[in-house]
């Protein structure tokens, strides 16, 4: 097959299609509007009930969660209880382009979310430079390019964790905030589009791949703005901002065009999203307690006396056992919640054999308790309104097989998201009510998009792909493939 040069590959991290769609119907985004009409958008699935991490680790390695095993920025660790941050080293397939790089293709690539920087043998490698939600320090591939990055075009001032910048993880801004963060997006945005621009006129590429961010951070943020029923919907906003999401959306439109225009009229690429967003409706801070009535050996008498315990045990262990795998009050349940992004309640089985202190056995106990829970969640209602909060349980060994299957939660409880979740009660548990954290505006809800351009139009209006198949396709458009991997490559994207 004959190679092709000059791919160029656009991530809007989080642009939800809807939004976008409607954007581009009012006439908002012409560049995109552009690429629409001549090839269509394609509804671009991600690994249903997760989030950006499992995503875009999905996207790098075009694997299953089951298979790459990031399904937050923490992971499951088989036998113990602990849930440690998700790193490079966790990382057991290599990414897309680090296979393309052995195999002789010049790939340069900028900011690909939750991804580990590989040995590139031909290009360039930037991560965790402008990017929301870092796993580390901003790296590159060579070395010497992070700090003449950060040295020339400046350091992210929005999503550092740890620097006092970490604008985009507060729950809520106030209007200097709102401000400051929305010029520090824009200005960031047009640093990357400065630097992408300048490395991509080396010319020599065979892949060139840039992720921007300020989708995800703005929507984050501000989508109060764009449902009126939101408890924050601020109408004044727009009078101190203008629409802060348009004008980002606005903002990228420019950028996707700047790169286009600048790879060459014979450039063959995609422009996707990974994930959508809605406002921030969850149940999260609710699941666990009503987890807890779900345990027959919890009587109301001694919950209190358990819900003592796990905050003193958390206590010792923060400070005396950082290390201990085992877990005593964890181990008295046959189930309880892990840490998850609100997209979705996250439950982990304590399993015989897996974990420390196993009370359920695997095989046909482990799947009726999994199959009682799935009844028992999708009984919960809100209280004040009567209406069903579960949308839908994903078993993940159904959903996600694959050898790291088990540093995932064995069950996801899908939120509905018409409404805020003011309560959760059923036959089975009552009536639960615990004070509302405070979250942000928007989050995210699953699939994204995907456009082609530059690829055979008559063949190219491929309606539906997942994340998984980018890589696979992106290699084709380059005459190689992807050994032992879960995509394939898109349908008429040549």
């Amino acid at each position: 097959m004959q190679a092709q040069s000059r791919v160029l590959v656009i991530g809007l991290d989080s642009a939800d299609r809807t939004l976008l769609h409607r954007y581009v119907e009012e006439g908002r985004l012409p560049v995109i509007a552009s690429l629409v009409e001549r090839s269509g958008a394609g509804l671009l699935k991600s690994p249903p009930a997760l989030g950006d991490d499992a995503a875009w680790a999905s996207f790098a390695t075009s694997l299953s969660p089951g298979r790459h095993g990031r399904y937050y920025h923490k992971h499951m660790e088989p036998g113990t209880y602990r849930t440690p941050w998700f790193r490079d080293h966790h990382f057991a397939h290599a990414a897309f382009w680090q296979t393309l790089s052995d195999a002789g293709c010049n790939v340069g690539v900028i900011d690909v979310p939750k991804c580990p920087l590989g040995e590139i043998r031909q290009g360039l490698q930037i991560c965790d430079w402008l990017v929301h939600g870092r796993d580390g320090e901003t790296r590159s591939a060579p070395e010497s390019l992070a700090p003449d990055i950060l040295r020339r075009f400046g350091d992210d001032d929005t999503d550092r964790p740890g620097s006092g910048e970490y604008i985009c993880g507060m729950p809520s801004l106030s209007h200097e905030q709102e401000r400051v963060f929305l010029e520090r997006l824009l200005n960031g945005l047009e640093q990357k589009v400065n630097a992408a621009s300048e490395l991509l006129a080396r010319g020599g590429w065979d892949l060139f791949l840039v992720v921007f961010k300020e989708c995800h951070c703005v929507q984050h943020h501000f989508w109060h703005l764009l449902d009126e029923s939101h408890p924050a919907h601020d109408p004044q906003l727009i009078d101190r901002l203008g629409n802060p999401v348009l004008r980002v959306f606005q903002a990228l439109d420019r950028a996707v065009g700047t790169l286009i225009e600048q790879s060459g009229p014979d450039t063959k690429g995609i422009l996707f999203s990974d994930l959508g967003m809605t406002s921030n409706y969850t149940a999260d801070h609710l699941l666990d307690e009503a987890l807890l009535r779900m345990e027959p050996a919890f009587p109301a008498f001694l919950r209190g006396v358990y819900r003592d315990g796990v905050r003193i045990e958390e206590k010792l262990r923060s400070r005396f056992l950082p290390r201990s795998e085992r877990s005593f009050f964890r181990g008295m349940r046959r189930a309880y919640q892990v840490d998850h992004n609100e997209i979705s309640g996250a439950i982990r089985i304590n399993l015989a054999g897996r974990e420390p202190s196993g009370r359920v056995r695997p095989g046909v106990e482990r799947d009726a308790l999994c199959d009682e829970l799935a009844s028992n969640l999708m009984e919960l209602v809100d209280p004040d309104t009567g209406e069903r909060v579960v949308e839908r349980i994903v078993r993940a060994d159904e959903a996600f097989p694959g050898e790291r299957r088990d540093h995932l939660p064995d069950l996801f409880a899908v939120w509905r998201r018409e409404r805020p979740i003011t309560g959760l009660a059923s036959p089975k548990i009552g009536e639960v009510r615990v004070k509302t954290p405070e979250y942000r505006p928007g989050n995210h809800v699953e699939n994204g998009f995907f456009v082609s351009f530059g690829c055979d139009e008559r063949a190219s209006r491929a309606r539906e792909a997942s994340l998984e198949d980018i890589g696979p396709t992106i290699a084709k458009l380059l005459g190689k493939e992807l050994p032992d991997v879960d995509g394939e490559p898109i349908a008429g994207v040549e």
